[in-house]
């Protein structure tokens, strides 16, 4: 995602509150919408908040930004974020969609959005990556602040053809191996465009080495 990306959050709830956090923790631009923002506390200012319903065009309209490129529905009402996406989809048609669904058969809705998150079947880093797309992901098995990323070199990212010794990561960040995983990174490796490599990083340098990796979008 670049700098610029905006991320929509329709639910202020525990689900919605943790991944809104996770993105402003990473320096993403988050917004919430949440009818009842009351039990959203003082210290979870770094993310913005809206008070609203989000399945109404008005408010969601008025919540989007030029930059916004992904909404996350992540109500615990299955049918509300169906129809935050599907209002979201009339109000921008790239807009990439994320719907909480909570129904055992929810897998029959992924014609209706861009992608299906099943918060009892999966960790709060699994919406993080669902919000994120494909090019970075969070191995969702991994507990603590310390995150494995899973990312990909960009074509046009500033540490292609570098070697890993000529390369200046920030501290708390280290390049573990490639993602198939068989052999631990070497100093004289070369990163290769379009290559996956799996990354050991701090939670408060997730951001500056996903901007190393990820070069201008294509």
């Amino acid at each position: 995602m670049p700098d610029e990306d905006h991320i929509l959050i329709a639910g202020g709830g525990r689900v919605g509150r943790r991944v809104a956090k996770r993105f402003a923790d990473r320096g993403k631009s988050v917004t919430v919408i949440e009818k009842n923002p009351d039990g959203i506390g003082d210290e979870e200012t770094e993310f913005e908040v809206i008070t609203g319903d989000g399945t109404r065009p008005s408010v969601l309209d008025a919540a989007l930004r030029p930059e916004t490129s992904t909404i996350g529905a992540l109500t615990n009402r299955e049918d509300t974020n169906l129809a935050v996406c599907l209002v979201a989809k009339q109000i921008d048609q790239e807009l990439r969609t994320v719907a909480r669904i909570e129904d055992e058969c929810g897998d029959e809705y992924a014609d209706f959005v861009d992608q299906v998150f099943f918060p009892e079947r999966a960790s709060i880093k699994a919406a993080v990556n669902a919000l994120s797309g494909s090019n970075i992901r969070t191995l969702e098995d991994v507990t603590g602040d310390l995150e494995i990323l899973d990312i990909q070199v960009g074509y046009d990212a500033p540490i292609k053809g570098e070697e890993l010794s000529a390369i200046d990561f920030p501290e708390g960040a280290q390049v573990i191996s490639r993602t198939n995983g068989h052999v631990a990174a070497q100093a004289d490796e070369k990163l290769v465009g379009g290559r996956r490599y799996l990354v050991a990083a701090d939670s408060h340098v997730v951001n500056d080495v996903i901007d190393l990796f990820r070069g201008e979008p294509e």
